[in-house]
């Protein structure tokens, strides 16, 4: 964002990695574009000053980008009520709590809001009933507020999935060739997701909030396309974009993958052709 010529405010907790994201941010813009913020995203009093500070620097908000979030995994019968209120209030709470005031700051003009989902808050996970239930809500929390405040402010859910970071990487041995081997042959392109894949998706996102969409989930996983209503049997079921539901089509595979995301080879030609169908850009990839 910053190298398309917007203004960016990084909020953060931990300031060793904000300075990290902030000193990649100049190097393609400088100081008067960029700016960091601490702020607990589940607290009002500070996320309020935090958009009032953006607001003071840069004159307005645009886009806002729900990223905050945390883990506390714990079997289900060793979960604290402590580390459940925690990953709840961090991620759904949080969401809510920015969301709401980006709309007090934002009363008058268009916007963009992305929510981040992710793929386990539709099948789950062991060990992780917090985060999912959490995650599983932000898709319901964007399917609410899209519809509220659409058309002014659209609103849609990126969901990363199997991406090639720390936390990933530790979280499902991915270190050792064994823990390799297992994710990538549940993922259809057979391949880890990278970082650039994430930017790409939000570049297509933004593309897409251009065409004035929402409520639609983006799914990146391993470099794998998921449309909103996609089930594993080949099928897409229904889709809704601008409150017009699509009716159900078949998406063409010649080997549908095991699992319930589907490649972006297959489902973007479908895409596509419903998109020209509805008199929207035809050059979307």
């Amino acid at each position: 964002f910053a190298a398309r010529g917007f203004g960016v405010c990084i909020n953060y907790i931990v300031e060793k990695d904000a300075q990290g994201v902030y000193s990649e941010v100049l190097k393609t813009t400088d100081e008067s574009k960029a700016m960091m913020y601490r702020a607990n995203v589940a607290d009002r009093e500070e996320v309020q000053a935090m958009f009032d500070a953006v607001i003071d620097k840069f004159g307005r908000v645009d886009i806002l980008i729900n990223t905050a979030g945390i883990n506390r995994d714990a079997p289900f019968d060793e979960l604290t009520d402590e580390n459940w209120h925690a990953v709840i209030s961090a991620h759904l709470h949080g969401h809510f709590v920015c969301s709401q005031e980006y709309v007090f700051h934002n009363p008058d003009h268009e916007g963009v809001i992305i929510n981040l989902g992710a793929p386990c808050g539709q099948v789950g996970r062991k060990n992780g009933a917090n985060f999912c239930a959490a995650k599983g809500a932000i898709f319901a929390f964007t399917k609410c507020i899209a519809q509220e405040l659409a058309p002014r402010i659209r609103v849609n859910c990126l969901v990363p999935g199997s991406v090639k970071t720390s936390e990933v990487v530790e979280r499902y041995d991915l270190d050792t060739e064994e823990g390799l081997a297992k994710e990538v042959a549940t993922l259809p392109m057979g391949r880890l997701g990278e970082f650039e894949d994430i930017i790409k998706m939000v570049h297509c996102m933004g593309e897409l909030l251009r065409q004035r969409r929402t409520n639609d989930a983006l799914m990146s996983l391993g470099t794998t396309w998921e449309a909103p209503g996609c089930s594993g049997n080949g099928k897409q079921t229904s889709a809704c974009v601008d409150g017009v539901d699509w009716e159900p089509w078949e998406v063409p595979y010649s080997n549908p993958p095991s699992d319930r995301s589907h490649s972006i080879s297959s489902v973007c030609p479908v895409i596509s052709q419903r998109i020209n169908e509805n008199g929207m850009r035809p050059d979307f990839k």
